[in-house]
C-alpha cells in the first residue's frame, strides 16, 4: 500500500498537471470506488469545479475545488490510493486501461484517469476533509522532536503497531516503520512505555531521515503495482535497510536480517542490531 512518501510523490507529480484547471466532466467506471456521495452525485458535483489547490494528509491526496458557482462553498475531493490505486494524465483519445475506476476530463482536453487493479481505493467529495481524516493523528514531518516524544504519554503496548497507528502519526505504512526500526535500532516488539528519551528522539530522527530520503527519490516500487504518475517507479527499494531483505546481511553488521509478524503485517528486522 502506498505510504506517505508514495503519496506525496504522486501530489508533486499531479500538482503542475491540475492546479488552475477546471474539470468539464467525470465518468465513473467503477461505482464503488465513490465513497461519498453517490457516483452519480459525484460526476454532477464536480463538474465545473475549479482545482486550486493539491495537498497531501496523512495517505489521502486532498484536491481543493472551487465550485462553478461563486457563492458556494470549497469542496475537497480526498483520494486514498490504498493497495493498488494510481493516476496518470493522458491526451485525449488516448487507449484507456480496463484497471481505469474513474476519469476526470479538464479544460484543455486532457483526462485524470484513476487506475485501481484490485478495486480498494476509495474517493470522497465532502464539504470539509475533517469529515474524512478528522481522526488523523500528526504529520511526521512536521512534528517537532519534543512533540513526538510527549506523543508516548501513556501509551502502551508494541512499538511497530503503534507507529502504524494512524491516529498516532499519520502515513507511516510498513515499508517506513521496519526502515525507521532498522536505524533507530530498535525492536518491533519492544514496549512502546520503555523507551527512554534517548531512544525516543533516535527514533523521531530515524522517521525524518527515512521519510525525507524516500520522497526526495520518488518513494519505494516493491512491484509493478506503485507506479509515478509519469510511469516511472520509485527509487528508495535500492537504499532499503531491512524491509524485503529477509535472510540478506544487514547493512550494519552483516547479520541476516529475519521476518516475522507482529500486528498481523509482515516485519523485518535485524536480530543483532535491534534487540529487545
Amino acid at each position: 500500500m502506498p505510504e506517505l512518501p508514495e503519496v506525496e510523490t504522486v501530489v508533486r507529480d499531479l500538482r503542475p498537471h491540475v492546479v488552475g484547471r477546471t474539470i468539464v466532466g467525470a465518468t465513473v467506471r467503477w461505482r464503488r470506488t465513490i465513497a461519498l456521495p453517490s457516483a452519480r452525485e459525484f460526476a454532477a458535483r464536480i463538474r465545473g469545479s475549479r482545482i486550486v489547490a493539491l495537498t497531501r494528509r496523512g495517505k489521502f491526496l486532498v484536491f481543493r475545488l472551487r465550485p462553478r458557482g461563486r457563492s458556494e462553498s470549497a469542496q475537497f475531493l480526498l483520494v486514498h490510493l490504498r493497495m493498488t490505486g494510481g493516476f496518470s494524465i493522458d491526451a485525449p483519445g488516448a487507449p484507456r486501461d480496463k484497471h481505469v475506476r474513474v476519469i476526470v476530463t479538464l479544460d484543455d482536453g486532457r483526462e485524470v484517469r484513476f487506475r485501481d487493479t484490485r478495486k480498494f481505493g476509495r474517493m470522497w467529495l465532502v464539504d470539509d476533509p475533517a469529515r474524512v481524516t478528522g481522526k488523523l493523528g500528526p504529520e511526521p514531518l512536521e512534528l517537532s522532536a519534543k512533540e513526538f516524544a510527549a506523543r508516548f504519554a501513556k501509551r502502551r503496548g508494541h512499538l511497530k503497531p503503534l507507529l502504524l497507528d494512524q491516529t498516532f502519526l499519520a502515513g507511516l505504512g510498513n515499508i517506513y516503520v521496519d526502515e525507521s526500526l532498522w536505524y533507530a535500532r530498535l525492536h518491533p516488539l519492544r514496549a512502546a512505555e520503555t523507551l527512554t528519551r534517548a531512544e525516543r528522539a533516535r527514533l523521531y530522527r530515524a522517521i525524518q531521515r527515512v521519510l525525507t530520503r524516500a520522497i526526495a527519490v520518488g518513494g519505494t516500487s516493491i512491484d509493478v503495482m506503485y507506479k509515478r504518475v509519469n510511469g516511472a517507479s520509485g527509487g528508495f527499494q535500492d537504499s532499503l535497510r531491512a524491509f524485503d531483505r529477509e535472510k540478506r546481511p544487514c547493512r550494519r553488521c552483516g547479520t541476516p536480517i529475519v521476518k516475522t509478524v507482529v500486528g498481523q503485517r509482515g516485519t523485518h528486522y535485524c536480530p543483532t542490531c535491534q534487540t529487545l
